[in-house]
């Protein structure tokens, strides 16, 4: 009886066993890869190669204006014969009825920016602008006293070089510095972005705020902006889109070379709104970028909140914010809302525990950028498992909330999120000012946090699915990303050699608590 038991036994072994050798050949590539990602965990600098030549799905998080690189803006502000201010390292458009031997008028600290990074001292110059434009080296000083106060203050810096004076200088500038992103993220295997952009400033804005006058409620508000020519401005405004979709396409020329760099990228906007603006500046901006959403489909497919989310304006008018995004977004506009990209000390304790529950619950947002702040939210495991439940996705980006916050490190809470289930997703935020790419995000997010390929690999694919793409378009990147991490996986395979790829057939079947040699 009892040798019947361990044959029953036996077989049963076995058949788990093969059962699980099944699987492993099956997924032979995979099961390799991931082995061999795990030896690089003490060698950073191969590491960072892997996860360089690894698919990394899109980047669902990032401002047009702060991923470009300060180098880039210098040159572009050259060529526009940009003026420089030295006091506080600001690029400035060249006055109107400039004098000829003034350029730049009658301050003598205010210069053409060309004299500026040329001459014996040119490079100094040249290096103290790229600094002041970004986070590159920066120290806290008296004057600027955190990352925080440095990575915000470099937007005013830079704004001249990201347009010019009338729209179709704007429109070529934004069409440019698309293109330069995308190739970047060609470079770096991505293949999805969504860039925010503010696509409604000057008159048009002014125009709707004006038009607000005294109405409080949301209801007489719009109806407001709705006599004033709301419709039409929103169409309007659609039309330079398609303008500007159409000069990026022009730019890279996909359709006479699919492989030239920037082609492997699928790109869509997001449309942003000035939340420290006036209370009527705010209303207006939001029902013009629900409007655009409405009108620009394949083209504008969210809208969000942009800004310091520590303001005094901002603070002050949260939960406003929140109930007219519900109302102006309903149901049809796709939302993804900065919330939670505080700390304590930043502000007081009573900001920090309801601004992710309230994007959430009543803002109606299908993704929070940052959500820092959650260990400090109301009951944060219900907030988590209705996050959850909903497919709220978590957009992190570990480096900005290096810089702008202090949290790093196990006070970040990745792994937080991850382990309660919440669909998570890496970004760059801004990666020009950040001086930063997605592949360091993921080199964070293995070095700091412990994440293994597995992991890794779902989060990738974790940007596609909950991405503001259609679902026909997203099957589509689905099935593209699968042949990339495909592809990838076969040539990781093929660089091992014979000893790795058994013990990682060895691990898969029986899980060791030490490594096998390679």
């Amino acid at each position: 009886m009892r040798r019947r038991i361990w044959i029953v036994v036996l077989f049963a072994l076995a058949a788990v066993l093969l059962a699980r050798l099944f699987v492993v050949t099956r997924d032979l590539p995979e099961t390799v890869t991931a082995a061999h990602f795990e030896t690089l965990r003490a060698d950073h600098p191969r590491m960072r190669a892997f996860l360089h030549r690894m698919p990394k799905g899109g980047d669902l998080h990032t401002h047009l204006s702060g991923a470009v690189y300060a180098e880039r803006f210098l040159a572009w502000g050259v060529s526009d014969r940009l003026c420089f201010r030295r006091a506080d390292m600001t690029l400035l458009p060249r006055p109107d009825a400039a004098a000829p031997d003034q350029p730049c008028g009658p301050d003598p600290a205010v210069v053409p920016l060309a004299d500026a990074v040329s001459g014996p001292q040119g490079q100094t110059t040249y290096d103290l602008i790229l600094n002041a434009l970004s986070t590159r080296w920066f120290l806290p000083t008296l004057a600027v006293p955190s990352g925080h106060d440095q990575f915000f203050a470099t937007f005013s810096k830079f704004n001249a070089a990201t347009g010019g004076s009338d729209w179709d200088q704007t429109a070529r500038r934004m069409a440019e510095m698309v293109v330069d992103q995308l190739k970047q993220y060609d470079a770096s295997k991505v293949q999805y972005v969504e860039f925010m952009v503010t696509f409604f400033e000057g008159a048009d804005r002014e125009r709707m705020t004006q038009a607000i006058g005294e109405a409080g409620e949301p209801a007489a508000m719009l109806a407001a902006l709705q006599r004033s020519g709301l419709d039409a401005a929103v169409a309007a405004k659609a039309r330079q889109v398609a303008a500007i979709v159409a000069h990026i396409e022009a730019l890279r020329a996909c359709a006479g070379d699919a492989t030239r760099p920037g082609c492997g990228v699928t790109f869509r906007f997001i449309a942003q709104v000035n939340r420290n603006s006036a209370p009527a500046a705010v209303f207006a901006q939001t029902a013009l970028a629900a409007g655009l959403v409405r009108a620009a489909p394949g083209m504008v497919v969210g809208l969000n909140y942009v800004g310091p989310e520590d303001y005094r304006v901002s603070l002050r008018d949260y939960r406003t914010h929140m109930k007219w995004i519900g109302f102006l977004a309903g149901a049809d506009v796709p939302v993804a809302l900065h919330a939670g990209e505080l700390w304590l000390g930043l502000v007081p304790p009573a900001d920090l525990d309801f601004h992710i529950r309230e994007a959430v619950e009543v803002a109606g947002a299908r993704r929070i950028g940052h959500g820092t702040a959650v260990g400090f939210e109301r009951d944060m495991d219900g907030l988590l498992a209705q996050m959850r439940r909903r497919g709220v996705t978590i957009e992190i980006a570990l480096t900005s909330s290096d810089v702008i916050l202090g949290v790093r490190g196990k006070e970040h809470p990745i792994v937080t999120y991850l382990n309660a289930g919440v669909p998570v997703t890496l970004a760059t935020d801004d990666a020009g000012v950040s001086r930063i790419d997605l592949t360091n995000e993921y080199f964070r997010a293995a070095r700091d946090h412990g994440l293994d390929y597995a992991r890794l690999k779902a989060i990738a694919h974790t940007a596609l699915a909950h991405s503001f793409l259609t679902e026909a378009e997203k099957d589509r990147e689905r099935a593209r990303l699968d042949r990339a991490f495909a592809d990838f996986e076969q040539g990781v395979r093929e660089e091992q050699p014979a000893l790795a790829q058994f013990a990682a057939v060895l691990r898969g079947l029986i899980p060791l608590p030490f490594p096998l040699p390679r």
